[in-house]
């Protein structure tokens, strides 16, 4: 017979918001790529909606406050009419801030908007950017990044070309004094040709460039180039980053090169890039897949003792809880001798909340923490003899005539032995229909689920064997502002 573990919570439960696990920011307007312009104490995000571009504003990448959008001013007949539809980017210069985007028309043409405060605009008019040697003039000319290169006094900027000569995709280079005139460079990466289980991309989409403990860095985004096993991922894409000694190269496709992505062919996120707060590296994103696209949780950049780039998780985060729900020192979860499985229940309602408990499952054959539980739940399923953690959905429990089999769905797996030790600590976070994992607080899952119900309760599932659950706790996370 199951032990239950029973808490009484109707006084404080919350009404389910309007948040996304792993979203901090979600738009009243369409959304899609993003970028982030620091300025002073204030960090302004832009991104392309619908041909227009959407505005918000924060002093702590968390909380944020939308502003109104800038609507495409282009005429009928302008080279960008159709709207300002390619990923752009926002620097200011002296006193004045210029907003690059691409534009529909041949060659992706990329052009400038002017302004002295951030909030008034004006159309500059003709292209500033064209695809010219050595570059090939056509659609795959888009994503300006810029780096100002204080001993040159210059921009250095970086974008998605298809380079003239080896007619692969590159990661081109230019430079400006003044972000309006623009010298055209080699490129600073060019691409193998694309396979599935080689070092070459289709895409090297939004390019960001950065040193990080005296290496170079940079990270570029390509949903097209799946490949078939890359950084503990089957069927993976996402963003991905190449490093290098020195800023002008050559650079290299790393070990594990997928820095934030999806497997099992899916989509959750995408265009990832990075910014400085408070003298941490944070690498910003936005989430995709089933959900409306959104802005999703800024997460800590760091390197392994190979100089590899990973993703932690950034405490500033913990300033989203709320109320605790649970907190328990230990429990266990075993089967009895003459069963397989033994499932724990944890009959708290909670809809957002974070979760964090340290787990000792070296005696088990698998592990599994289910949430939702009250209906179709999904899971997080830990198998430590391959080093497995898998996103699953609980399809069916069957249990008639003596038999005790859970049937599950597999969404989304992630395999990396040495993260799977004795002893792990593991943290999620779930808002309505996203789910973040993170393991020793290194981040691993960010996956959008299906028809997943606003709240619901937990359970524990231990296969063949103890797993000893200490320092369980549960807190409620903080909704979105209704500000509109």
């Amino acid at each position: 017979m199951m032990k239950r573990i029973v808490l009484c919570l109707a006084c404080c439960l919350v009404a389910p918001s309007i948040a996304i696990a792993g979203v901090v920011y979600q738009s009243p307007e369409k959304m899609w790529d993003t970028w982030l312009l620091r300025d002073g104490e204030d960090y302004h995000l832009f991104f392309l909606s619908k041909g227009n571009i959407g505005r918000a504003v924060s002093k702590d990448l968390i909380h944020w406050e939308h502003l109104p959008p800038i609507e495409n001013m282009a005429r009928e007949g302008d080279w960008d009419a159709d709207g300002m539809m390619m990923t752009g980017c926002t620097v200011k210069q002296g006193g004045t801030y210029y907003l690059s985007y691409g534009g529909r028309a041949e060659g992706t043409p990329i052009g400038l908007l002017q302004s002295d405060d951030l909030m008034n605009w004006k159309r500059m008019g003709d292209p500033v950017l064209t695809a010219k040697d050595p570059y090939l003039p056509g659609d795959h000319w888009r994503d300006l990044s810029p780096v100002w290169n204080k001993a040159q006094q210059q921009w250095d900027g970086y974008l998605f070309g298809i380079h003239a000569r080896t007619k692969r995709g590159s990661i081109a280079h230019v430079t400006s004094k003044d972000f309006l005139n623009w010298t055209y460079h080699e490129p600073l990466f060019i691409t193998e040709e694309y396979q599935r289980d080689n070092d070459g991309f289709v895409y090297l989409e939004v390019p960001d460039l950065f040193e990080m403990g005296g290496k170079y860095y940079v990270t570029f985004s390509s949903i097209r180039s799946r490949k078939n096993f890359t950084s503990g991922r089957q069927d993976a894409s996402g963003t991905w980053y190449i490093m290098a000694d020195k800023k002008e190269g050559p650079y290299r496709v790393p070990k594990n090169p997928l820095l934030l992505g999806t497997g099992m062919g899916r989509f959750d996120h995408y265009v990832g890039r990075t910014i400085t707060h408070k003298g941490d590296r944070l690498l910003y994103h936005q989430n995709w897949g089933r959900h409306e696209v959104d802005w999703s949780t800024p997460k800590l950049l760091r390197k392994d003792r190979n100089d590899e780039l990973y993703l932690k998780y950034w405490p500033a985060l913990d300033g989203l809880k709320t109320r605790q729900l649970l907190k328990q020192e230990s429990l266990s979860v075993k089967p009895a001798a003459s069963t397989r499985y033994h499932e724990k229940d944890i009959e708290i309602q909670a809809g957002d909340f974070m979760l964090t408990c340290d787990l000792q499952i070296t005696n088990a054959k698998n592990f599994s923490i289910f949430w939702r539980r009250n209906t179709t739940p999904y899971g997080l399923r830990i198998e430590p003899e391959i080093g497995a953690f898998s996103i699953v959905q609980l399809h069916r429990r069957v249990g008639k005539f003596n038999s005790s089999t859970y049937h599950t769905l597999l969404q989304d797996q992630y395999v990396n032995k040495a993260l799977c030790t004795d002893k792990m600590t593991l943290r999620l976070m779930v808002r309505k229909g996203r789910s973040e994992v993170y393991i020793n607080d290194r981040w691993i899952f960010n996956v959008g689920l299906k028809d997943i119900p606003a709240e619901g309760d937990f359970s524990f599932l231990a296969d063949s064997g103890e797993t000893l659950v200490e320092n369980l706790q549960i807190h409620e996370l903080e909704p979105l502002a209704p500000q509109y």
